[in-house]
């Protein structure tokens, strides 16, 4: 089975190269900006619907990475994978190869924006540390990379997947040219290591192993804002999408329990390896919810002040006109 998906999955990948970025790539692509003019019009953010639908979206991609993520630690738990390096980061390089390939853009063309969400909400987690605390918010030590690393860490690997198109990160605040130029080579060694994974331990109708997989569940929230998002994720069914290809795709030892929970002063997710579950705490969800919020409120001047984006979104934010359109 795998086998005969690994044309698939490397047409994905060229496909992928052919897909646009639409609104999120313009309203988070801060290097992207330069100053408004005075004389402009004030931009208007999106309202209603239109604004409903873009806390969405962000939300979703950064729930979707995170479950891919702890997907990552419970196939390196459940299966020999080697590591040369930490467990972590090995796992971020799943969640975002995994979301690449996962999201077809002669289908889906949002999907480099998903990515995109995903690495701006790194960048403002480490952005909003250090406001508060300086590096002292830091834990140097800890076993995942740095918030501002993993920034990086998604943009160089969604840019070695889509060098054309995302042409406009190289060589800006959010791509580097000295990390820029070795992503391409990076993202290859990433699709290898996931066709490698895949082959290695798929499912097979003539295993022996019990057809174990993932099983999603949802206690009940406390919060009106969590019950917003749980609605968002049951309706998208993109959770379940998701466990159900990872169950066709993988021979599990184990099964796994998906389980989204109210965990009061704690906005996190993990993999228990002990009791083989994943714990998705509706706080994060609250988190992502209020850093789209936030983005959403400065998306309009970051639009409206570059000449590209605002001949493809001017309208929709008021922006106006300028000589050069």
């Amino acid at each position: 089975m795998v086998v005969a998906m690994m044309p698939v999955l490397r047409q994905k990948a060229a496909a992928f190269r052919r897909g646009g970025f639409l609104l999120f790539a313009a309203l988070f692509s801060v290097a992207l900006v330069s100053s408004v003019y005075a004389d402009e019009p004030i931009p208007v953010e999106p309202s209603g619907e239109e604004r409903k639908e873009v806390l969405r979206d962000f939300v979703l991609a950064n729930v979707e990475f995170t479950l891919l993520h702890e997907i990552g630690h419970a196939l390196i738990h459940q299966f020999p994978i080697p590591l040369f390096g930490r467990e972590e980061d090995a796992a971020d390089q799943i969640a975002t190869t995994f979301m690449i390939l996962r999201h077809n853009t002669d289908i889906d063309p949002t999907a480099m924006n998903k990515l995109l969400m995903v690495s701006v909400e790194w960048l403002s987690e480490w952005e909003d540390a250090e406001a508060a605390h300086g590096s002292s918010a830091h834990a140097f030590w800890d076993s995942h990379s740095l918030a501002i690393q993993r920034f990086y860490n998604v943009n160089c690997l969604l840019f070695g997947a889509n060098p054309d198109e995302l042409s406009f990160l190289l060589d800006t605040e959010m791509l580097p040219a000295e990390r820029g130029f070795d992503c391409e080579q990076a993202y290859s060694q990433a699709f290898e290591a996931n066709l490698w994974l895949l082959s290695s331990f798929a499912r097979s109708e003539s295993s022996l192993v019990p057809y174990n997989g993932i099983v999603v569940e949802y206690e009940a929230t406390r919060n009106p804002r969590h019950e917003m998002v749980r609605r968002w994720l049951i309706e998208s069914g993109m959770v379940q999408e998701i466990a159900s290809r990872a169950t066709e795709l993988f021979a599990w030892p184990q099964p796994v329990r998906l389980f989204f929970d109210n965990c009061p002063g704690s906005a996190e997710a993990y993999y228990n390896r002990n009791v083989y579950e994943i714990v998705v705490c509706y706080e994060l969800l609250d988190v992502f919810l209020e850093k789209s919020e936030i983005f959403l409120s400065r998306s309009a001047v970051a639009v409206c002040a570059n000449a590209g984006l605002r001949r493809l979104y001017g309208e929709r934010f008021g922006c106006g006109t300028r000589p050069e359109d």
